[in-house]
C-alpha cells in the first residue's frame, strides 16, 4: 500500500480517537455543570447561573466534534477521489460516503438538546420560574446551534457528493 495512504489512514484513526475523547468530555462537563447548577446551599446561595452555560458548552463542544468529523470526511473524500493504484480503496470510500453512520450524529446532537431541556427544567425547579430574558438566552443559543449544525451538515454532504477533486 502507498505510504501516503498509510499516513492518511493513521490520521483518520487519530482523529476518530480525538473525536471520541471530545464526546466523553462533553458528556462529563455538561453533566457536571447541570449538577452544579442545581445545588442550593441553605436556600441562601444558589448556583443556578451555571445552568446558562451547560447548553452553551454542549454547543461549542459539538463544534469541536464537527471539526474532527469534517477532518475524517475530508481525508475519506480524498482517498475516494484520488487516483491510486488500488481501486479497492476508492470503492470502499465511495461506499462509506453513501452509507454514513447517522446514529452518532443523532446521539451527539440529542445530548446537546437534552442539555437545553435539563438546564431549563433545573432552572425552573430551582427558582420556580424562568424569566423572559432567560428564555430569550436559551432560544438564542438554540437557534445558533440549529443554524451552525445545518451549515456543518451541508459542508459534510458537499464532501460526500464531490464527483472529482476540485480544480485549483
Amino acid at each position: 500500500m502507498n505510504p501516503t495512504f498509510n499516513r492518511l489512514y493513521k490520521e483518520i484513526s487519530e482523529t476518530q480517537h480525538r473525536r471520541n475523547r471530545l464526546d466523553v468530555l462533553k458528556i462529563t462537563f455538561v453533566s457536571a455543570l447541570l449538577g452544579f447548577g442545581a445545588i442550593k446551599i441553605n436556600d441562601i446561595t444558589a448556583f443556578y447561573q451555571t445552568l446558562y452555560f451547560a447548553p452553551l458548552v454542549a454547543v461549542f463542544l459539538d463544534f469541536l466534534v464537527m471539526g474532527e468529523h469534517f477532518s475524517i470526511r475530508r481525508v475519506g473524500a480524498f482517498l475516494r477521489l484520488h487516483p491510486s493504484s488500488d481501486k479497492t480503496e476508492q470503492d470502499y470510500e465511495s461506499f462509506v460516503s453513501q452509507n454514513r453512520d447517522r446514529f452518532f450524529v443523532m446521539g451527539s446532537r440529542g445530548f446537546t438538546i437534552l442539555s437545553f431541556v435539563a438546564a431549563i427544567a433545573l432552572l425552573w425547579k430551582t427558582r420556580g420560574i424562568v424569566l423572559y430574558y432567560e428564555w430569550l438566552w436559551f432560544v438564542a443559543v438554540f437557534l445558533f446551534f440549529i443554524i451552525a449544525m445545518y451549515c456543518g451538515r451541508n459542508q459534510l454532504l458537499k464532501l460526500d457528493s464531490l464527483p472529482e477533486l476540485p480544480k485549483k
